[in-house]
């Protein structure tokens, strides 16, 4: 390993002025809501830049989040791919907003008008990639053009194959040219699934008053989501079937019913431990049965176990 890769691997602390001077480079405005003027540590981990290919811009993180930080890019970008693998954001982009979770991706255009925005929450854990590739690259590898309105995003849910072979690549990276070649096979692999298309288009846009109907079902579950939820009921209040209500769901919001009601969940449980309540409380609390299976969920979606955030506190 050279001595610049190993510099990318070695784990470090990034202050606020760090996360700004990385800005800088890629058209990102940072904001800090809990610092004050002095720079103070905001993550820590590894971040690597890394060039896939030509015209091609693949960051790989894996950080802690120590302090809350919120971003915006003023860039213009014909094309983005943004993936989480643990951790999670709130993005926004002119009138949509979503939650980017475990195993989820988003494809980002953006012109000058509308930049993309993000809240990163402290006390998580992330590991996330950004592919983003210049006009000229995106040309050479489409036939046809690539459907650009003005700035837009849309999520979609990451292969099980294709996730498991990105956190190899990013994990146990290989050297010189074969992980050159690696990481320019998997930013296709991305492309071919991320790319924008008007028949995708079209299977995600919604009616108002369905959207709304969707939309009430989500507060459903945000409200109270300690209750035992069922998807009949659910359906009735989105008044659909239970199959339109999972298909829909998932178009809307990028994520299954049920998937969202066990964030909300975690959620939940991370407020009632970060008051001092037991793992077992937050568990029972929040509506897990069994305090072995919330513990394995809070794992796998903060990259932390429970307890060891108790003890924290």
């Amino acid at each position: 390993m050279t001595r610049l890769a190993a510099e990318r691997q070695r784990v470090r602390a990034h202050t606020s002025r760090d996360l700004k001077a990385y800005g800088q480079r890629y058209g990102i405005d940072y904001h800090f809501p809990d610092l004050g003027a002095r720079p103070r540590t905001v993550v820590r981990g590894r971040v690597q830049e890394l060039t896939p290919g030509p015209g091609m811009q693949l960051v790989a993180s894996d950080i802690e989040v120590l302090e809350r930080y919120d971003s915006r890019s003023r860039a213009p970008a014909p094309l983005s791919i943004i993936v989480m693998l643990d951790g999670e954001a709130e993005v926004s982009l002119a009138q949509q907003r979503l939650t980017l979770r475990p195993g989820m991706a988003l494809s980002v255009q953006l012109d000058e008008r509308h930049g993309l925005s993000a809240v990163q929450p402290a006390g998580q854990r992330i590991r996330a990639l950004t592919l983003g590739l210049d006009e000229s690259r995106l040309s050479t590898l489409v036939d046809e053009p690539v459907p650009y309105q003005g700035s837009r995003m849309r999520a979609w849910h990451l292969p099980a194959t294709l996730r498991h072979a990105l956190e190899e690549a990013i994990d146990s990276p290989l050297e010189g040219a074969a992980q050159r070649l690696q990481l320019e096979g998997l930013s296709l692999q991305l492309l071919a699934h991320g790319l924008p298309a008007p028949h995708r288009e079209a299977t995600t846009s919604q009616p108002p008053g369905e959207r709304q109907r969707l939309a009430r079902v989500r507060e459903a579950l945000r409200a109270d989501p300690a209750r035992e939820h069922r998807l009949e009921s659910l359906a009735e209040l989105a008044a659909m079937s239970p199959a339109s209500l999972r298909r829909k769901y998932r178009a809307a919001f990028g994520n299954s019913v049920f998937d969202d009601l066990r964030e909300c969940r975690l959620d939940l449980a991370r407020a009632y431990l970060m008051r001092g309540f037991s793992v077992q409380q937050a568990a029972h609390f929040c509506g897990y049965r069994h305090a072995s299976n919330f513990a394995t969920a809070f794992r796998r979606r903060y990259g932390i176990s429970p307890s060891s955030l108790s003890e924290h506190l």
